[in-house]
């Protein structure tokens, strides 16, 4: 008797984790519109602290412009961004976990349960704002 192979259940993270996919958009913008121009212009909005925004824009700075996917040979992980903002390396983890729980920042899909010293990153525009970024641009 054979039985047919099924799918394994997904676990409780891997239902949130594809809920949260759900509430981003991964460069899903107008193509006359960078998407790199437009998360600054969220980061430079959003409420965050200074250095957060430090952190957040020492990223972008590494990502293309117009799709803002940071290409592997340029990911900074997090020595790399401590360099570039002179904070120290909590600060800078701090600053990519507010990133990450606010929907600014992804980490790749291979690299979801790495640490930050080796974890790929990519900016993602949180749904919700992207529509009012849009028509106050």
């Amino acid at each position: 008797m054979t039985t047919t192979p099924t799918r394994p259940r997904p676990t409780p993270l891997d239902l949130a984790n594809a809920a949260a996919d759900r509430a981003l958009t991964r460069g899903a913008v107008v193509t006359d519109e960078p998407f790199r121009l437009l998360w600054e212009k969220g980061i430079l909005r959003s409420p965050l602290i200074p250095h957060h925004r430090l952190v957040a824009l020492a990223l972008a700075s590494r990502a293309d412009y117009a799709t803002g996917r940071i290409p592997a040979d340029r990911q900074p992980f997090l020595d790399g961004l401590v360099a570039d903002t002179q904070l120290n390396r909590g600060q800078v983890a701090v600053a990519l976990n507010v990133l990450l729980q606010r929907g600014w920042v992804r980490r790749a899909a291979k690299d979801r349960y790495r640490a930050y010293e080796s974890a790929r990153l990519r900016l993602t525009i949180p749904a919700l704002l992207l529509k009012g970024m849009r028509r106050s641009s």
